[in-house]
């Protein structure tokens, strides 16, 4: 049987991928296939039922259970900042308004920024459009999300026209005071258990591999919790009953 595993090849997921992919493999039995996309796109795939497992965006894990359950607490989430998950903007958040430009790509990120916007900062006339990538920015625009790497290299370079940068990771723990959760590893949850196991066993092996990088990787990914701890599940609490208390609607 062939297992179609969901790949995000951002720099922050590496940590799950050290042994565990991106070249097909064989495992417990089975074969394991990776197909690269965005995090929004693994979504949209699991919709149709096209993905097997993968580390789902967690608006799309909340969605989409409990058609598909998570795969021990392995996830991607936050002690403060996110870092790669950034509001590039000519006003701070608060004073925020006009037009904010979203990377094609996100999910949760979007919803987080909505819920920040909205709930915490009462603006609530913001528009948005999608972009495919901040390569097609063309500075019309008052702010601009971007995830990943795009994001990270953004921040180096900067983005002309928008200087004031607001990490989304940090903002959401300076006002609930709790690390913030993006992604969780989840499997189809009428997949089999001994497929689940070995897809446990993989993340756990690769995870114990983590030091094999570079020492701006390491890091990096120091930053992020990839077991997920209490702290983070009440975090996905309040941000579920926040999203669906402001009535966000894609």
């Amino acid at each position: 049987m062939t297992i179609r595993v969901g790949y995000i090849p951002y720099l922050n997921m590496v940590p799950f991928h050290l042994g565990f992919g991106p070249e097909p493999l064989e495992a417990g039995g089975h074969r394991f296939e990776f197909l690269p996309m965005s995090p929004r796109r693994l979504g949209l795939e699991a919709d149709k039922g096209d993905i097997d497992a993968g580390a789902m965006s967690l608006v799309d894990y909340l969605r989409l259970s409990p058609s598909y359950m998570p795969v021990g607490s392995y996830g991607i989430g936050v002690r403060r900042a996110a870092q790669s998950v950034l509001v590039f903007s000519k006003q701070p958040l608060a004073s925020l308004e006009g037009v904010c430009s979203v990377s094609d790509e996100t999910s949760t990120s979007f919803r987080l920024l909505q819920v920040l916007l909205e709930a915490r900062h009462k603006r609530s006339g913001i528009r948005y459009g999608r972009i495919a990538s901040s390569m097609l920015f063309d500075g019309g625009a008052d702010a601009l999300l971007l995830i990943g790497d795009e994001a990270l290299k953004a921040r180096k370079e900067g983005i002309p026209g928008l200087p004031v940068v607001t990490d989304l990771g940090e903002e959401w723990f300076n006002w609930q005071g709790a690390p913030f959760v993006f992604a969780r590893w989840v499997v189809r949850s009428d997949i089999g258990d001994s497929i689940k196991e070995t897809i446990e066993r993989s993340i756990q092996k690769s995870l114990d591999s983590m030091l094999i990088g570079t020492l701006e990787e390491i890091n990096y990914w120091r930053q992020f919790v990839y077991e997920l701890t209490p702290d983070h599940e009440k975090s996905i609490s309040i941000f579920r009953e926040l999203v669906e208390k402001v009535c966000l609607t894609a």
